[in-house]
């Protein structure tokens, strides 16, 4: 995530209400959901602040950031980990109860990630759809508040929307979008997802998943546009993996 992040207020109070920072990024591009403007804030304010590398059911990652932790709120995978991390901060800061709060990119699973420790969440399938802060106590020691996602300036409608922080109803060209999606989905995937046959063409694989998918405008003509946002949506949705 580029350093021109917005960071809106409710953001800002997250971190200044919390003693530790959980950071939610995406395992299928970690560089591009990372807020290295947020870190600077965490780090600047004194907390504590850990990576979860989220949807690692979705891709392995390559590099492995440092204080980062792979996890699948899916899976339950790192569960484990992540509440150790936090327990050894408790201890080591002498701390009996801690508040965490969950922050990162729209669509990244920060709900799915406190739900998956044992809280209680509003999680959305809509992209940036989480409203307010949300405490949600996981035990008697610590306490989660989930936040709204971080909304990024200046980048384009394709980086927004392959990061699934833009609602795919939104999406102006949505056939480029998934033009996109196409170029770094590997085809494997397409074929366990959905049954097509592979193609090296994105533009080709498009209208192959229209036609699966039955998708047609007036005259018998692929609705390749419907198919982008149906793929767009499953991406976002994590119902596709890069591994």
């Amino acid at each position: 995530m580029s350093d021109g992040a917005f960071m809106n207020k409710r953001i800002l109070k997250v971190v200044e209400m919390c003693d530790i920072i959980l950071e939610v990024v995406d395992a299928r591009d970690i560089d591009g959901t990372r807020s290295k403007a947020l870190e600077n804030i965490v780090k600047e304010k004194g907390k504590h602040l850990l990576i979860v590398i989220n949807k690692c059911d979705l891709a392995k990652p390559k590099r492995i950031p440092k204080n980062a932790i792979p996890f699948s709120a899916k899976k339950r995978w790192g569960t484990k980990r992540l509440r150790s991390e936090i327990k050894r901060i408790m201890n080591r800061d002498c701390l009996d109860k801690v508040k965490v709060g969950v922050v990162g990119y729209a669509n990244t699973g920060k709900s799915s990630v406190i739900i998956a420790l044992g809280g209680k969440a509003k999680a959305s399938s809509r992209a940036g759809f989480t409203r307010g802060e949300q405490w949600t106590k996981i035990s008697k020691h610590i306490l989660l508040l989930d936040s709204p996602g971080i909304i990024p300036r200046g980048e384009g409608e394709k980086k927004l929307a392959v990061k699934g922080a833009l609602d795919v109803t939104k999406i102006e060209d949505a056939e480029g979008v998934a033009i996109e999606l196409l170029k770094r989905i590997p085809k494997k995937s397409l074929v366990e997802a959905y049954g097509v046959e592979p193609y090296n063409d994105p533009e080709k694989q498009l209208m192959e998943l229209a036609g699966k998918w039955m998708m047609f405008r007036k005259g018998a003509e692929l609705d390749t546009d419907r198919a982008a946002r149906k793929l767009i949506k499953d991406w976002q949705k994590g119902k596709l993996r890069i591994i």
